[in-house]
């Protein structure tokens, strides 16, 4: 995907928040959220998954071999555990950690010079069984809570997102004549930084004064530049996911 289209997705997602918030507020404006923080575990999945393609060279036979793979990353299943802290009437400013981890088989194909013959490339493909993606988002958040009962209360989440990104890549093909054949293959790990942003609501319902369950709806999206590649690899999306809640 082109950032410029999760960029524009992005807004209208941010848009959407803004509207959903506006239109929930006069509801809830007259009550004030009497507790001081907060403390969510949260389980969950994240979707959708997004295509890895990349393209490498490497030297053989005094020429040039090309070689791609393919694969789907990012989805999977997710832990998520934050905290916030009362900084303002009804605004918490926190931090969260999520997990995020998936496998995928990695098909790669390769074009090999010919030892005899200049300029004359064979084609070769091997499949590398479970190549890894990881994925850990430290969010920034900042959390408005909306009490709507004495038991019920619903918190809209904003700011940025850093995400550690963690990709297994093909290394160079072993190649072995006449064939060609692939000999062996092995999964490099590829990791990065990068900065994104994320929005959500969070709904909590206590069982007791300081113990509840809840459910989380969140969007977080950044992008990474893996080597081999030219779009970049698009982080994050969206997550949905259920957990213990504590106030104190």
């Amino acid at each position: 995907m082109e950032r410029a289209t999760v960029i524009k997705r992005t807004l209208i997602i941010a848009a959407a928040a803004f509207v959903a918030i506006n239109m929930v507020a006069p509801a809830a404006h007259a009550q004030n959220w009497t507790d001081k923080g907060f403390v969510n575990v949260s389980f969950g999945g994240q979707a959708p998954s997004h295509s890895l393609e990349t393209t490498t060279t490497f030297e053989i036979y005094s020429e040039t071999a090309f070689q791609t793979a393919a694969q789907d990353v990012g989805g999977g299943a997710f832990f998520d555990i934050a905290g916030g802290y009362k900084v303002w009437k009804n605004l918490a400013a926190g931090i969260g950690l999520t997990f995020v981890g998936s496998k995928a088989d990695l098909n790669v194909s390769a074009t090999i010079p010919d030892p005899d013959f200049f300029d004359r490339h064979r084609p070769v493909s091997t499949t590398l069984a479970g190549a890894k993606h990881r994925q850990t988002a430290i969010n920034l958040t900042g959390t408005w809570v909306m009490p709507m009962t004495e038991k019920v209360d619903v918190g809209f989440q904003f700011g940025p997102t850093i995400f550690l990104v963690s990709q297994e890549v093909p290394g160079t093909l072993q190649i072995r004549e006449p064939g060609p054949t692939v000999t062996s293959a092995e999964l490099v790990k590829d990791d990065h930084t990068s900065i994104g942003v994320h929005f959500g609501v969070d709904a909590t319902y206590l069982v007791r004064p300081r113990l509840g369950v809840g459910g989380l709806v969140r969007y977080s999206v950044g992008s990474v530049d893996i080597a081999g590649t030219d779009k970049g690899l698009t982080l994050g999306g969206f997550q949905i996911g259920v957990g213990g809640r504590f106030r104190f």
